[in-house]
């Protein structure tokens, strides 16, 4: 199932007192008379434990991070629809655990991955193409431009239906769940419509369905082959959306053009209570904060998303032209994670993580431990501090990654309560 960018919000970088962890009774001596300097040394330490854990001033907004890509695996090899993969993960037959849509050319079809491992544990063995009235699904493409599918309840039905781009024309089609969640039936698709004429953007159509202005109706956000991103505002009910002209997404103050062949998605990135764009095209991945409110967004410009490669550190994530992506918590973890199609045929996954402490442990001899989430080929520097808003004193530099979690231990720094964790450039 999607994950609306409401359901879930950031694990945040500081600990509350009950959500520190136990500290295990191994890590304590044995009880003897202490003096008066060795309470103080142990309180300082408790005290130590319940105040640090901050990674920035602003630790209300931090943008989600970025795993390396690696292939999804279809029966033990990696994922190869043939070109242009354009992914969709959803829950196609409602039984709780995410399947995968994916349009792909040259035969302009829509891949449908059934999950037969678990929700958090995607598992795929075979897969086969989506239809209408026992015939596949075929919406023209051209060049690179593939059917785009995304999954939603269009008409408000209680239903999810099925949307889908075309890459020739720049239409999007409709296709009617008439059946159940369970055991979707889909009718022939129409195209939608701006008033009397076909909704189109000309090329590469690449759907998005959400309510952008927040008015209890969801609009139409399409990316194209053009590099723009056309919203299309519903005037119409949550039943029957009705479009007028499109408006082109402004960002930065200016429009938004992320080169060509864009793809969107409406996510509260960095976890700061407003929805965000998270966008690709042939050339990066983006994020654009929204700095305005949930119900009138204002982006700013584009910054590219950027992922650790071995040898390089963080780099713009690229795996070639033609990436299309998708947005799913596909582990279940709490964390947005990143799909991204490929020119090739192959769908990539990186694994989202927050930069955030998961342990504090006073240790004995006056010793801290710190544990925080982080991924390979990084190195990270600590810093420490004495208040919250003053924390810049390097206690360690480059130290290297040790896979998704990375810990650090050393004596306490008297006067430094507060660290915080940042990765080196």
């Amino acid at each position: 199932m999607k994950t609306n960018w409401r359901q879930r919000r950031a694990q945040r970088n500081d600990f509350p007192c009950a959500a520190l962890p136990t500290f295990p009774a191994k890590t304590l001596k044995a009880a003897a008379p202490r003096t008066p300097s060795q309470t103080r040394a142990r309180l300082r330490c408790a005290l130590l434990c319940l105040s640090v854990l901050v990674f920035s001033a602003a630790a209300w907004a931090d943008p989600v991070q970025l795993r390396p890509a690696r292939s999804l695996m279809v029966g033990g090899v990696a994922m190869d629809v043939g070109d242009y993969a354009i992914p969709c993960a959803t829950d196609w037959n409602g039984d709780g655990r995410k399947d995968l849509i994916v349009g792909y050319r040259y035969a302009d079809k829509l891949a449908l991955f059934l999950n037969s491992g678990t929700d958090a544990q995607p598992v795929f063995t075979s897969w086969s193409n989506l239809q209408v009235a026992g015939a596949d699904i075929y919406v023209a493409g051209s060049g690179c431009g593939a059917p785009a599918p995304w999954v939603c309840d269009y008409d408000a039905d209680g239903k999810r239906d099925l949307l889908v781009g075309s890459g020739a024309d720049g239409r999007v089609h409709f296709f009617r769940n008439t059946n159940s969640d369970a055991q979707p039936v889909l009718a022939a698709g129409v195209p939608l419509k701006v008033g009397a004429a076909d909704l189109s953007v000309s090329s590469r159509a690449t759907p998005h369905v959400h309510d952008w202005d927040e008015d209890g109706r969801n609009d139409l956000l399409c990316g194209a082959g053009d590099g723009l991103v056309y919203l299309f505002r519903n005037v119409g009910t949550p039943q029957a959306p009705a479009y007028p002209a499109a408006v082109q997404l402004q960002a930065g103050g200016l429009a938004l053009n992320l080169g060509i062949r864009s793809v969107v998605r409406v996510f509260d990135w960095d976890g700061d209570g407003r929805k965000d764009l998270v966008a690709s095209s042939t050339a990066g991945v983006y994020w654009c904060r929204n700095t305005g409110s949930n119900s009138a967004p204002v982006l700013q410009a584009a910054v590219a998303l950027r992922s650790p490669v071995s040898g390089s550190g963080l780099v713009p994530i690229n795996t070639g032209p033609r990436m299309r992506l998708d947005l799913s918590d596909w582990n279940n973890d709490g964390v947005i994670d990143l799909l991204l199609g490929n020119a090739d045929g192959r769908v990539f996954l990186y694994e989202g993580y927050r930069l955030a402490f998961s342990e504090s442990r006073c240790l004995a001899g006056g010793m801290i431990s710190l544990r925080w989430d982080s991924a390979d080929y990084l190195k990270f520097h600590v810093l420490a501090g004495p208040t919250l808003t003053n924390i810049q004193s390097i206690v360690a530099t480059n130290l290297p990654s040790e896979g998704q979690t990375t810990c650090w231990s050393n004596s306490i720094i008297g006067g430094q309560q507060f660290y915080r964790v940042q990765i080196a450039p």
